[in-house]
């Protein structure tokens, strides 16, 4: 490529900043002199300085950002984390209170079919009792009747005895 070519294709490639001038565009068959040719060197290596440090601020601005946004997101992830962390924590502490309470679950059926066989046993019981009380009551008042009849049967010959040992000859 001739130094013309050169100085388009670095147009194309590097843009020039607004206080830059452009590149001199000189027509292939109207070539400047080796002083020109210098000068045209020189200029072309300016601008290409002048490029990448625009390049390089721009990348740094770039990589600036990168880091704002890597950090951002980093910090969000840590966040997210904290949250999960305190989801866990959560779901085990909900997990354990649920295990205790289908012990404490268990552990009162337990207690309530303990409670309602002891019921079962004591209104067996009780039915016996009744039972026995009444015939405890029938027999007491088979004896109460007896008892009477012998007090009846006392007061009845009781008097005939009585007068037969006051009166021997009668």
């Amino acid at each position: 490529m001739d130094s013309l070519d050169l100085d388009q294709v670095m147009d194309d490639i590097i843009p020039r900043g607004e206080n830059r001038p452009p590149a001199p565009n000189y027509p292939a068959r109207q070539r400047p002199r080796a002083p020109d040719d210098a000068m045209a060197a020189l200029d072309l290596v300016s601008q290409a300085a002048a490029a990448i440090k625009e390049l390089e601020k721009q990348s740094a601005q770039a990589v600036a950002r990168a880091h704002t946004a890597a950090n951002a997101v980093r910090e969000k992830l840590e966040r997210a984390e904290e949250r999960g962390d305190r989801a866990e924590a959560a779901l085990r502490k909900s997990e354990a209170d649920a295990a205790e309470l289908s012990t404490a679950l268990v552990q009162s059926r337990n207690e309530v079919e303990a409670l309602q066989s002891l019921l079962a046993a004591t209104q067996t019981e009780l039915a016996a009792m009744e039972r026995r009380a009444k015939v405890a009551e029938k027999r007491g008042a088979d004896s109460d009747a007896a008892m009477q009849r012998i007090v009846d049967a006392i007061r009845t010959q009781l008097p005939v005895k009585v007068a037969e040992k006051t009166n021997p000859a009668a």
